[in-house]
């Protein structure tokens, strides 16, 4: 008796198109094995293991196409919630822990309703003037650049480090990949407070999720506003 072969091939193809990159791309929904890895990772409430889930599905729906690497956060995720709505319906119900009884409650949320947005704050140049003869370029963090295990003083700094994309150096440019990861994270050690907080004014101007609702908590009966600013809020 000849197998039964079924491909990826049969599967629908979908384009989108990044909001903050306006990168245009084509998709597919997923499939029931990386489903499973997702509800896996989801289940385990460690935000690594799902971030990861979400880093591998983008990049396997898009036929490795979208190099999560080299995307902000907020266009990676942006492409997972296409990619999810595609695959299992708009709506979701995450629960929601009440901010003044802390009881949680599913609350059901339409994914077409999240948007992106630019962070309304002042314009920062990404590039950086250390010295006369040395200056930084930054980038936006990718979902690469956030370590969930660290302490949040740990991941500031990790962050601070992960965005320089470059180092200009008595006009040569030199990439991460060609600077020591040691030495990238001694130079940012050794900065000064001022030079530093430079670096945070940018990250804290990157493009992020945007969701916000209100509802009435069914035990204590009072009112309670939400932000929802990562996807990883929407599959708890």
């Amino acid at each position: 008796m000849n197998k039964l072969k079924l491909t990826s091939s049969q599967l629908p193809m979908y384009t989108m198109t990044l909001p903050i990159s306006g990168i245009v791309a084509k998709y597919r929904p997923f499939v029931v094995k990386e489903e499973k890895i997702l509800l896996v990772a989801a289940q385990s409430g460690d935000m690594n293991q799902i971030v990861d889930a979400m880093r591998n599905i983008i990049s396997a729906c898009t036929d490795g196409l979208l190099d999560t690497k080299k995307m902000c956060t907020a266009d990676a995720e942006y492409a997972f919630l296409q990619i999810r709505m595609k695959s299992v319906g708009e709506d979701v119900k995450p629960q929601i822990t009440c901010s003044k009884c802390k009881e949680k409650t599913s609350i059901k949320i339409n994914l077409q309703n999240v948007k992106v947005k630019q962070v309304e704050k002042e314009v920062v140049d990404s590039n950086i003037k250390i010295t006369d003869s040395l200056s930084i370029v930054l980038k936006y963090p990718s979902m690469h650049d956030v370590d969930y295990s660290k302490t949040e003083i740990e991941a500031i700094f990790s962050v601070a480090k992960d965005c320089i994309e470059s180092v200009i150096m008595n006009d040569e440019v030199y990439t991460k990949n060609d600077i020591d990861p040691k030495e990238l994270s001694d130079f940012v050690d050794n900065l000064l407070p001022e030079q530093f907080e430079q670096i945070m004014k940018y990250v804290k101007t990157t493009p992020e999720l945007y969701y916000q609702f209100a509802y009435t908590c069914p035990s204590c009966k009072e009112k309670v506003e939400v932000e929802v600013k990562t996807v990883a809020d929407f599959f708890q």
